[in-house]
């Protein structure tokens, strides 16, 4: 490959090369620098493994490796049906959790299994993608609009757009502007999460060592988990005749919704609801980043993909019974030790100013949209205004209607459709 005259790295040594990949520890960072440097993607490409690595050891800590471990390692159930919530019940999986909580799962940082680190860089670049999506949209200035779109999942970590039906909407934010402890805080909640949806059909698992986690840590996760029914709502929402709303010049409130894809009347909502007693957020929200990442690599811009995508959903929802999965909360229990007033000194700055209260329906809501408990400060927001007040501050927070049911009517209706067959 011929060197570019004008390449400023060209003028550094091999070893030196090699510590300014290391040091961004930020793959976007290294992302950028190889894609402008062709001498700097020779020198990652000579060093790819060591250079992974050591972006690696300084993401997880002890403890999050074991989570990675759990997720990466954990017993492949078998069969189909109903068949499955009993295999995890079994011998393998309750022993596979005890040796996460007892910190004996294999370390790939420490060893020389490729494989195994191969796995953990899939999972983390699997993570930032979808914490950057997250983040473009808690920051966002009418969240109503980004909340809608859904990510990219085919370009890098250095590029992507959020879409809707194929429309690029606005970049996606690029996780090397946040700080160690910002960045941190957010891989360890998404990994929690993804850990609690692998095991979200494993009953109390007895003489297990739960670990302790803070209070704020417990409130990330929630942020987690409402942030992953949000992309089902914008999928759904795009898979249906939902528009991207126009850009508003008025204070959105809350900026909160759920589209309003099917309506039904009371009647036939009661009938359904007592038929089905089904919880359509807690089902798909525990099938796990892999199904979710699989959803998203539809062609939404193309109507086919996006009907063969909804059929995709319908049968998720009316044949595999995600349902039959335990709510994250209540797993979180059965592996974690948690106290509300409990703190570990790792708590952002934002979630120890604000304080809200889960019994503040509605703030706490726009706290969970808006990534409250993550951020070192409130730089990253929407500047304050008269004609638009700070996002996460007393003013904002108006009481608006929020549709609850729309979503769910969609679901019940294909649902009650199948029962009339």
């Amino acid at each position: 490959m011929a060197l570019a005259v004008t390449d400023p790295f060209n003028k550094l040594s091999p070893e030196l090369r090699l510590q300014v990949l290391v040091s961004t520890r930020c793959k976007s960072s290294i992302s950028r620098t190889i894609q402008a440097s062709p001498i700097m993607l020779q020198q990652y490409l000579a060093h790819k493994k060591y250079i992974i690595r050591q972006v690696l050891a300084a993401e997880f800590d002890a403890e999050m490796i074991q989570d990675a471990m759990a997720i990466i390692l954990l017993p492949s159930p078998r069969g189909s049906g109903r068949e499955p919530l009993r295999k995890r019940q079994s011998q393998p999986m309750r022993a596979h959790l005890r040796a996460w909580a007892n910190s004996q799962l294999p370390d790939p940082l420490k060893g020389n299994n490729d494989h195994l680190l191969s796995q953990l860089n899939k999972l983390h670049s699997q993570l930032l993608l979808l914490i950057e999506d997250y983040i473009t949209k808690a920051t966002a200035s009418f969240p109503r609009r980004e909340y809608l779109c859904l990510p990219q999942t085919q370009r890098s970590l250095s590029e992507g757009h959020l879409m809707f039906k194929g429309l690029k909407v606005t970049p996606r934010f690029n996780s090397a502007s946040l700080t160690f402890p910002e960045r941190k805080r957010f891989v360890k909640a998404f990994l929690v999460y993804e850990l609690l949806s692998m095991v979200s059909n494993v009953p109390y698992v007895p003489d297990l060592r739960r670990r302790r986690i803070s209070n704020a840590e417990h409130e990330a996760v929630g942020c987690v988990h409402n942030y992953v029914w949000s992309l089902y709502e914008a999928i759904f929402a795009q898979c249906n005749d939902v528009c991207l709303p126009p850009i508003s010049t008025t204070p959105l409130g809350t900026g909160l919704f759920s589209p309003n894809i099917v309506n039904f009347d009371a009647e036939t909502k009661a009938r359904l609801k007592c038929l089905l007693g089904r919880d359509i957020k807690t089902g798909f929200s525990t099938l796990g980043y892999g199904r979710l990442t699989d959803f998203l690599r539809y062609d939404m811009a193309k109507p086919g993909e996006r009907e063969a995508l909804k059929v995709q959903l319908e049968h998720v929802w009316c044949f595999e019974d995600p349902i039959n999965s335990f709510r994250w909360d209540m797993c979180l229990h059965g592996l974690f030790k948690w106290k509300r007033k409990y703190q570990n000194g790792c708590e952002s700055s934002m979630y120890t100013q604000l304080s809200l209260n889960h019994k503040e329906k509605l703030r706490y809501m726009i706290g969970q949209q808006r990534a409250w408990v993550f951020f070192d400060d409130s730089r990253f927001y929407p500047q304050e205004s008269t004609e638009r007040p700070d996002c996460l501050s007393a003013k904002f927070f108006t009481e608006e209607p929020i549709e609850n049911d729309a979503i769910e009517g969609w679901y019940s209706k294909m649902r009650w459709a199948r029962f009339l067959r």
